[in-house]
C-alpha cells in the first residue's frame, strides 16, 4: 500500500471518528470548533493538492472598541441558518472559536469565483442577516474572508 493510500486512510479514519462523535455537530447543524478547524486543515491541504482554492469566511460580533464578543444564541442560529441556505453542499460550516466565531469553508473554488465571494456573495449574506436580525444586531456583525495561510489574523 503507498504512503498515500495509507494518508488517506488515516485521514478518512479521523475524520469518521471526528463525525461520529455526537459532538462534533451542534444544535444548529454546524461543526464543532475542533471538527471545523480540522476541515479546514484537510481542505486546504486537498486545495494546494489539486490546484483548486478554498476560502474561510467568518462572522463574528464586535463591542465597541471592535474586540470579538460572545455571540448572542439567537444571532447565531440565524447566522448558520443564513449559512446554510446560501452555501453549497461541498462547503462546511462551524464554530471557528466556540460561541464567537462562525466559520465557513468556501470549498473548490476557480480563481474566478474568489472576486464573487467578496463583490455578490458577502453583501448578500448581509442582506439576508439585516432582514432577518435588523440593522442594529447586523451592525455589530463582522464578515470577513480569507485564505488559510491569513488565519493568524482572525483572533486578534
Amino acid at each position: 500500500m503507498s504512503n498515500i493510500s495509507l494518508t488517506k486512510m488515516f485521514s478518512a479514519s479521523k475524520l469518521g471518528e471526528a463525525m461520529k462523535d455526537r459532538t462534533s455537530l451542534s444544535q444548529s447543524g454546524a461543526y464543532s470548533q475542533e471538527t471545523f478547524r480540522y476541515l479546514i486543515e484537510t481542505e486546504s491541504k486537498r486545495s494546494e493538492r489539486s490546484g483548486h482554492l478554498c476560502q474561510i469566511l467568518f462572522v463574528y460580533c464586535t463591542d465597541a472598541e471592535g474586540r470579538i464578543v460572545q455571540m448572542d444564541s439567537h444571532v447565531a442560529k440565524t447566522v448558520m441558518a443564513a449559512l446554510s441556505r446560501s452555501l453549497r453542499e461541498t462547503d462546511y460550516i462551524g464554530w471557528y472559536r466556540d460561541g464567537r466565531i462562525v466559520g465557513a469553508v468556501l470549498t473548490v473554488l476557480v480563481q474566478e469565483s474568489l472576486a464573487q465571494v467578496s463583490t455578490h456573495f458577502q453583501p448578500r449574506l448581509v442582506e439576508i442577516l439585516r432582514a432577518e436580525l435588523g440593522f442594529k444586531e447586523t451592525s455589530r456583525l463582522q464578515i470577513r474572508v480569507c485564505q488559510h495561510h491569513e488565519l493568524g489574523g482572525i483572533e486578534s
